[in-house]
């Protein structure tokens, strides 16, 4: 008999879906679902969307996003925009046919909704709130924050810079570094800028505890260790060349005071203590680059 929990996860060929798909068959009933999958979805139609909720299922995890940061900012105020389509108008056709179907939400949301000015960020800070620090991508996220927020049964899961090893469909964080790096062409690495990276392959863990749990709310999921992305560079360059490497180092603070700069938040990064007291302790970023090293058997790029 089938006991697993029946989960629609949509986006399923994202680098963050296509990964947590891979891993979170062992405990779910998966029907995954994107633009050319069967069945099919695309959550700016509401037709399509309401044509899915035909399906079986008791929650849905929504990957399906606008995750370019500097082509939202071209957008930048245009609610007609790519952007806001996806990430706020996709976001309330699932949300209202969560509604009218009974089914529960986890929406994948973003450190981006904070405005950088002070951190670590826990689930109670608010978000933004100085939306002129806060890029374009960051604001569509925080409206599809506040849709979702209107559910009875859901979860906000806040991620930051996501990497993972084996795609090669679209380059990650990590990835980019790389691939710059090999080709001698790696711009300075900021020092001043906290992030806490978020290995992919902890999603899947952690959503599966969630569920179980019968938890709703914010959470976040990261490194529980901040870094900036100088040390992140360093210590994945010479985790997978063994050299250590001589980077151009930088600062965010004074890129950001150019014009037509996209927004970034400095003083960023999450911290991850609710979701460790209840039972998961989300991957150190240097344990993770350590894993995609070994999962890829040293080859990233």
């Amino acid at each position: 008999m089938n006991t697993k929990t029946k989960l629609a996860v949509v986006g399923c060929s994202s680098m963050v879906g296509s990964r947590f798909c891979e891993l979170a068959g062992r405990d779910f009933d998966l029907l995954s679902a994107d633009f050319s999958t069967d069945p099919k979805i695309d959550i700016t139609d509401k037709e399509s969307v309401d044509n899915f909720f035909q399906n079986d299922f008791a929650w849905l995890i929504l990957f399906s996003a606008f995750t370019d940061v500097d082509g939202a900012e071209k957008q930048r105020g245009d609610k007609n925009g790519t952007c806001w389509n996806i990430n706020v108008r996709g976001v309330k056709n699932i949300v209202d046919a969560c509604k009218s179907n009974n089914r529960k939400l986890i929406f994948i949301s973003t450190d981006f909704v904070f405005d950088g000015k002070s951190s670590p960020y826990s689930e109670d800070d608010p978000i933004g709130p100085d939306l002129d620090k806060v890029s374009w991508y960051g604001i569509t996220k925080i409206e599809g924050e506040k849709i979702v927020q209107g559910l009875s049964e859901f979860i906000i899961l806040r991620i930051s810079y996501p990497y993972r090893a084996n795609f090669p469909q679209k380059e990650d964080f990590a990835k980019s570094i790389l691939r710059k790096y090999k080709e001698g062409s790696l711009y300075p690495m900021f020092t001043d800028q906290i992030i806490t990276p978020t290995f992919i392959d902890d999603l899947a863990p952690a959503v599966s505890m969630l569920i179980r749990k019968d938890l709703k709310g914010v959470f976040h999921l990261c490194s529980p260790g901040p870094t900036n992305p100088y040390d992140f560079a360093k210590y994945l360059i010479l985790t997978f060349t063994g050299k250590n490497p001589d980077i151009d180092k930088a600062k965010l603070a004074e890129l950001l005071k150019e014009e037509n700069v996209t927004p970034r938040p400095i003083k960023g990064g999450m911290i991850v203590e609710k979701i460790a007291k209840i039972g998961f302790t989300p991957t150190d970023w240097k344990q993770g680059i350590k894993t995609i090293y070994e999962q890829s058997s040293g080859k990233l790029i």
